[in-house]
């Protein structure tokens, strides 16, 4: 093995990397990549492809972070494998789902952490996710009112009663904060949308008087409260509208789970299968067309869960065609996952569900960020889940908050995560964990509109993962990961009019791209 790789090092005509990453080292066992006023490292991915060469990009947890290299196809032909030799099988005739796109929360405390930094490292912070130089984000997930990544706790109409909802109005989060930077996003990459989440109607709406907690609306669907709540969407939405940005989407509410859970610490709303089912078929969906915020104009998902509840919510929604007409597509979250039975879930609803697409809408690591700066596990853990997520029919992942400071937050709740950078205000600089330059290696190569395609294995070790995918330009993209301490070498058949053989490295993530 270590000879092969010796072989397939040599073969390479070219080697570039992400340009000058300023390394430091914290209490993770790799590094993180620091960013400010004077230097930050961007990434760089070819669109020309000659005829019969192969690029290659490798992230590891020792030293590469998006390593490009370049290579023949003849280079790397396979001499010949044996009977018990790991083998990919791609085939590109075997199309099957299409990419939505990846992207980030726009959270209250993301949007307030990166307005600590000065004007210049703004723009700079949000070309490292938008531009085409950074990770080409199309996709933003903004809560509607307070999540936990709030500093306070509330919703846009907190006027006991007002059953005309006269006192609704954006919050200054909205308008200072979170407007001017979606607005950007969207100015940096013209694909970028957005789809809005709320944590939780406000309280006087609710049978527990709160905004945390356990509790759902008053009464039932149909009735009172719950066209209020209807109505609350639609107003948020021109409000909005009004300030010059249109959504793509909107899920039914955040998490309507975590709301039966007696003392849930931050915002949230108790809804069943049944309720939403009927929140959708007799309030939301028709308030919603009356608004002009059909299916031609909005995209309507349902869940925004985790995987453990995702089969009781769909089939009792999509089964009922009055409440499924105003449905496009089911989002999940990963809190819950385990592999590999969490993604045959997904395989499962969508075999039962094959019109309504599936989409990763929140993922996130928890602790104080600073505890964990440069920690890899975390990248690979984010890495799996795309990967197996997509292996498994969905069209695209979320991460959770854009940015966190060093202790995780602001968070009212004081519910700490990490995030895929993070700000350091005082030192005016931020840090690009190992996940930022992990999730380069989708969301720079599977653009909207990208296909998968089929591949199975023969005699994969444990703890590699592949996926293989057409681009809208005609390439073909494998990305594949190795999560064992040790090299592992492969042969590929239907990559290239040859098989090929690759190593990859240990503890890494490689795509190998070719011009079809």
């Amino acid at each position: 093995m270590i000879l092969l790789t010796l072989f397939n090092l040599l073969l390479l005509l070219h080697v570039s990397k992400a340009t000058d990453c300023v390394k430091r080292t914290y209490s993770g066992d790799t590094f993180v990549c620091v960013c400010d006023a004077k230097q930050c490292d961007t990434l760089n991915v070819e669109d020309k492809i000659e005829p019969n060469v192969v690029h290659i990009y490798d992230t590891d947890q020792k030293s590469s972070r998006l390593e490009k290299s370049e290579t023949p196809v003849d280079s790397i032909k396979a001499k010949s494998y044996s009977s018990n030799q790991f083998v990919l099988n791609v085939d590109t005739s075997d199309l099957k789902q299409k990419i939505l796109g990846f992207g980030g929360c726009f959270t209250d405390g993301a949007v307030i952490n990166i307005n600590t930094l000065s004007e210049d490292l703004v723009k700079q912070f949000m070309n490292d996710y938008f531009s085409k130089s950074g990770l080409q984000y199309n996709i933003g997930r903004v809560p509607i009112g307070g999540s936990d990544s709030s500093v306070r706790a509330y919703s846009l109409d907190d006027t006991e009663f007002d059953f005309d909802l006269s006192h609704f109005a954006l919050a200054e989060e909205d308008t200072k904060y979170r407007l001017p930077m979606l607005k950007l996003a969207q100015q940096i990459n013209p694909e970028f949308r957005a789809f809005g989440s709320a944590w939780s109607a406000p309280a006087w709406m609710k049978v527990n008087h709160a905004l945390n907690g356990a509790g759902g609306l008053i009464w039932t669907p149909g009735d009172v409260y719950y066209k209020l709540w209807a109505k609350y969407y639609v107003k948020y939405l021109n409000a909005y509208l009004n300030e010059g940005f249109k959504f793509w989407g909107l899920t039914t509410e955040n998490e309507p789970a975590e709301g039966f859970r007696q003392g849930y610490a931050w915002n949230a709303l108790a809804m069943t299968p049944e309720e939403i089912r009927d929140f959708v078929k007799l309030d939301l969906g028709p308030a919603l067309v009356a608004a002009g915020w059909g299916k031609e104009n909005l995209t309507l998902m349902i869940n925004d869960d985790n995987t453990n509840d995702i089969e009781s919510y769909s089939s009792v929604l999509l089964n009922d065609a009055e409440a499924a007409k105003y449905v496009s597509g089911i989002a999940y979250h990963w809190y819950s996952r385990n592999y590999p039975s969490s993604y045959q879930i997904l395989a499962k609803v969508h075999d039962q569900y094959p019109n309504y697409f599936l989409f990763s809408s929140e993922a996130g690591e928890f602790g104080v960020a600073s505890q964990f700066l440069g920690t890899w596990n975390r990248a690979e853990d984010y890495a799996i889940d795309i990967l197996e997520g997509l292996q498994h029919w969905s069209t695209g992942w979320t991460d959770w908050a854009l940015a966190v400071n060093t202790a995780g937050g602001p968070n009212w709740a004081k519910n700490w995560v990490d995030a895929t950078i993070v700000i350091n205000e005082t030192a005016q600089e931020y840090y690009k964990n190992p996940m930022y330059y992990v999730l380069a290696h989708f969301t720079k190569f599977l653009p909207i509109g990208s296909t998968r395609v089929g591949c199975s294995v023969e005699n994969a070790p444990a703890n590699v993962h592949t996926t293989s995918f057409i681009t809208p330009d005609n390439k073909l993209v494998l990305i594949l990961i190795n999560t064992n301490n040790d090299h592992v070498d492969l042969t590929i058949n239907g990559f290239a009019k040859v098989a090929v053989s690759t190593t990859l490295k240990p503890r890494s993530i490689r795509n190998m791209v070719i011009a079809l």
